[in-house]
């Protein structure tokens, strides 16, 4: 039962009250009980959303599209072993397993990935700190902050990097 349904059902029989006011005042207690357990479901909080990273919601919403029940999702990525993402983040911490039940029954968040912008070294003369940028065509170049210019990049992407870039020193972007 839903909180809705818990409070329709509450405020139902309060109404009942009111058709059956011919009675003596002996179920005024229990009425007014009623009364006040539904405004306090009213003010009960739905359960909070987890936040899971974007493959894990990728998984979700592809078994629950396929018909799967949570028992068979779940099956499904411990059937496919070591080779599976899904599989592999359900050990990668004891409360993966309950945050994807969570997920599953009461929806999710997706993870915003992390973003960093790779520092330069200060260069003599150089006014404001400078950045590792890339240009349409995936060159690399030094540039001063600039919004048109992409200098914010996932994990990932620098990984992909030339190997002098993963030396240097990476900084954290905010979320706006």
């Amino acid at each position: 039962m839903t909180r809705e349904e818990y409070v329709k059902t509450l405020e139902k029989y309060v109404a009942e009250k009111v058709v059956d006011d011919k009675q003596d005042n002996y179920y005024d207690g229990y009425f007014d009980g009623l009364k006040c357990a539904a405004d306090l479901a009213e003010k009960l909080d739905e359960p909070k959303k987890v936040v899971i990273p974007e493959f894990i919601a990728n998984d979700i919403k592809y078994h629950k599209k396929c018909g799967y029940t949570l028992l068979g999702a779940l099956g499904s990525a411990f059937d496919q072993g070591l080779e599976s993402d899904v599989y592999c983040w359900f050990f990668a911490d004891d409360g993966s397993v309950k945050k994807y039940i969570n997920a599953w029954n009461n929806g999710y968040e997706v993870e915003k990935e992390k973003k960093y912008r790779v520092k330069l070294p200060g260069l003599i003369g150089s006014n404001g700190q400078q950045y590792i940028s890339k240009s349409m065509e995936d060159k690399l170049f030094a540039c001063a902050y600039r919004d048109y210019l992409e200098q914010e990049f996932t994990k990932e992407e620098l990984e992909e990097f030339p190997n002098w870039v993963q030396q240097l020193e990476f900084e954290e972007v905010e979320d706006e």
